[in-house]
């Protein structure tokens, strides 16, 4: 099976989709052009051909598992990393930990995500 995520990145006023499969990368102007860019690279190097592929569409919308407040605190810790990075600077031990916990909490999220969606295709199968 062949696992794709997409996940969108916000530059200068545009989004981009960046779909992911294993190593390979490719972008698009929407989530299905980087979908269709993915599987062209895949193809053309001889990828997994199996007959099924799983899509993950990242949207990063708040929910039951991941609030909008949470969301805002991680997106200020990750400028805030990218800042002291870019100057050459580390974030306060207080500060990493904080962004570690949070970049935890939303891994666990995905994958509490995942097993939903998981428990509803089992039971769309029946």
């Amino acid at each position: 099976m062949t696992t794709i995520e997409i996940v969108s990145e916000e530059r200068t006023e545009q989004t981009i989709y960046r779909a992911i499969c294993g190593e390979q990368e490719a972008t698009g102007a929407t989530p299905g052009q980087a979908l269709d860019r993915i599987e062209q690279e895949l193809t053309a190097r001889g990828g997994e051909q199996s007959g099924c592929t799983v899509v993950i569409v990242q949207r990063f919308l708040p929910d039951d598992l991941f609030t909008a407040q949470q969301q805002a605190r991680l997106r200020e810790l990750m400028d805030r990393l990218h800042e002291a990075v870019a100057v050459g600077e580390v974030l306060s031990p207080q500060v990493q930990e904080e962004l570690e916990d949070l970049v935890e909490a939303e891994l666990k999220a995905m994958i509490e995500r995942s097993a939903r969606i998981l428990k509803q295709t089992q039971r769309d199968e029946k």
